[in-house]
């Protein structure tokens, strides 16, 4: 009996069923705190990633807007917060400098497991900071508006361009940090409008000579042609060719444009430059005046954006039109850099086949019938040849340029002095699409005028 005894509690002993819910039971109760406070972390998560979003965009809309005061920042920062975060705001800074915005944020995030661990609560702390568009920035938009851009093209770089403008020019300007652009279109040449007489020189009415009102010249067939002089402009020979010069009656005077007779090829644009302004609405009203026509004088084009952004020039501008003087590039402001970019966006569809003598289409240009150019040909050289040399001139001066080659095909001439023209490789564009040039124009304003977070 006793062995019978003894065998059973043996077995009793050995017996494990039922163990396991012991393991169990003490198993959860060891996690189940750690499980809530894994729900409980990843709901810190959620809110650090919301206030994150959250403080990013309030500083970018902060820094959109200048001149408002500490509390007025702040308004709008704990708005935005607000909008998407509806917990405990525990405390904000706001600093809204002349060149960077910063932002922290504390909240406060109630905990509901982690009570247990005499965790009532955790504080998130997030932080943003956005650097502002500094100083002063003056664009000049050298524009093709040849006849090879009819149609579509000319609509897109319209959208384009006037993307860039809404990029670009920012609110509440000031005297010393603004942003401008000027507006430079092209095609056999550019019209400067009432500008004319000052910068060509007087003509002179009744005869018809060189810088007469109307103008008989042996054409490039051996015949006669007679040209009435226009608000255009062609290039400027002699020592300032490719210099900033200013023009005067007594010398560095643009030469004239003496173009065909009305509705034959290579008008003078009835659409004139546009000096430097912030003025968004006129600037688009200028750009929808584009229009397709004539050949392409791209040199003339990339001298006038030169020259709307040349001290050099001020005389001839409205006080609000008149640009930095070329010192302020040695001037930096806090953060080590030129307080003044003066930038050159050159945009082409084609070849450059257009420059002059004596005001008329030379005779070495591939543009326009033989009784329709002059019998000599363009001193200062090609317009491919003449651009480049203007691009290598400006940019010595401090000038930034950026060229933008739309839908060229395989036009090696273009593609190259896109690449030689512009102020390094990064700063050459080429588009095919009118998706793309759209992009691109959103591309470069972003890059050299937005505000960018730098954390």
């Amino acid at each position: 009996m006793l062995r019978g005894r003894a065998s059973a509690l043996r077995c009793l002993r050995d017996d494990e069923r039922g163990a396991i819910l012991i393991y169990f039971a003490v198993a959860l109760f060891a996690l189940l705190p750690v499980a809530g406070a894994a729900m409980d972390l990843g709901h810190v998560f959620l809110v650090k990633q919301k206030l994150t979003n959250a403080i990013d965009s309030a500083v970018l809309a902060v820094g959109r807007r200048n001149n408002l005061s500490p509390d007025q920042a702040t308004a709008l920062v704990e708005s935005m917060i607000r909008a998407r975060y509806t917990g405990n705001l525990k405390s904000l800074v706001v600093s809204n400098a002349a060149t960077q915005v910063n932002v922290t944020a504390q909240v406060t995030v109630p905990m509901t497991f982690m009570q247990v661990l005499n965790t009532q609560s955790v504080d998130v702390t997030v932080s943003a900071s956005a650097v502002r568009p500094y100083g002063k920035l003056e664009i000049a938009l050298v524009l093709d508006q040849t006849g090879s851009m009819a149609g579509q093209k000319i609509a897109n770089l319209k959208l384009a361009a006037k993307d860039l403008v809404d990029i670009v020019i920012w609110d509440n300007q000031t005297e010393d940090y603004y942003s401008k652009v000027a507006i430079v279109p092209y095609a056999a040449g550019v019209n400067v409008g009432t500008y004319a007489p000052s910068v060509r020189g007087v003509i002179t009415s009744g005869c018809f000579l060189f810088l007469c009102d109307l103008f008989d010249f042996q054409n490039a067939a051996g015949g006669t042609s007679r040209h009435s002089i226009s608000t255009c402009v062609s290039e400027r020979t002699g020592g300032e060719r490719f210099t900033d010069a200013a023009p005067s009656l007594l010398g560095n005077l643009v030469g004239p444009n003496y173009p065909p007779a009305a509705g034959a090829n290579n008008p003078c644009p009835s659409n004139s430059i546009t000096p430097l302004t912030n003025d968004k609405t006129e600037l688009k009203r200028q750009i929808d005046l584009l229009q397709a026509a004539g050949g392409t004088a791209g040199h003339i084009g990339l001298a006038w954006g030169w020259y709307l952004l040349s001290p050099r020039w001020n005389n001839l501008w409205p006080q609000a039109s008149q640009s930095a003087p070329y010192t302020d590039f040695t001037v930096l402001n806090a953060r080590g850099d030129p307080i003044l970019r003066k930038i050159v966006i050159l945009m082409t569809d084609g070849e450059f086949n257009t420059a002059y003598c004596r005001g008329v289409i030379s005779n070495d240009s591939t543009n326009g019938s033989a009784s329709d150019r002059i019998n000599c040909n363009a001193p200062n050289g090609s317009s491919f040849s003449q651009s480049e040399s203007l691009c290598t001139s400006a940019k010595a001066t401090g000038l930034i340029v950026y060229t933008i080659g739309f839908n060229l095909s395989n036009n090696q001439n273009v593609r190259n002095l896109m690449t030689r023209c512009a102020t390094d490789q990064e700063h050459a564009f080429l588009a095919s699409t009118g998706d793309e040039l759209r992009q691109v124009f959103r591309d470069i304003a972003t890059r050299i005028a937005s505000l960018r977070l730098t954390n």
